[in-house]
C-alpha cells in the first residue's frame, strides 16, 4: 500500500473520531448566592470563539466560564447560540463589572463595561433570580 494512501486512511479515522467523540471541556463547581453551578471552562482560542454556540439547551445549574489571557473590554454575540443567556462580565479582582441578558437571534455585540478577565454565561434571568449585581465579588 502506498504511503500516501495510508496517510489518508489515518487522517480519515482521526477525522471520524473527532466528529463522533468530541473533546469534553473541563468543568468546575462554583457557588453563587448558595446555589451550586457546574460550569464548563473555555480558555483556548477555539473554545472562546465557539462558547455555547450550537447547543439547544443548558441545564438550570450549568453554565460556561470564559477565561481570557488578559483583562480587556470583552465582546460577545449570540451567533449560532440557541439559548437565551445572562453574560456576567467579571474583572481580574473577580468583581462583576456588568450583566447583559442576550436573547436568541440578537446579533448585536454585547460588551463588558470595563476591562474584564472572565465572562460567566448562565441561563437568562439567573443573575436577577440570584440578585447578582455589578460590584459583587464572586468566588470562582
Amino acid at each position: 500500500m502506498p504511503k500516501i494512501t495510508l496517510i489518508f486512511i489515518i487522517l480519515f479515522f482521526i477525522f471520524i473520531i473527532y466528529l463522533y467523540f468530541p473533546f469534553k471541556l473541563k468543568t468546575k463547581k462554583i457557588t453563587l448566592n448558595n446555589q451550586e453551578f457546574t460550569v464548563e471552562i473555555a480558555s483556548t482560542p477555539n473554545q472562546l470563539s465557539k462558547g455555547l454556540g450550537g447547543r439547544s439547551s443548558l441545564c438550570d445549574n450549568c453554565g460556561m466560564l470564559f477565561i481570557f489571557p488578559s483583562s480587556q473590554i470583552l465582546q460577545f454575540w449570540m451567533k449560532d447560540t440557541n439559548i437565551p443567556l445572562d453574560m456576567i462580565f467579571i474583572d481580574a479582582n473577580k468583581k462583576i463589572t456588568n450583566i447583559v441578558t442576550a436573547q436568541v437571534g440578537d446579533l448585536s455585540i454585547k460588551y463588558s463595561s470595563s476591562p474584564a478577565l472572565y465572562c460567566l454565561e448562565l441561563n437568562a434571568n439567573t443573575a436577577t433570580r440570584l440578585n447578582l449585581k455589578p460590584g459583587d465579588t464572586l468566588n470562582l
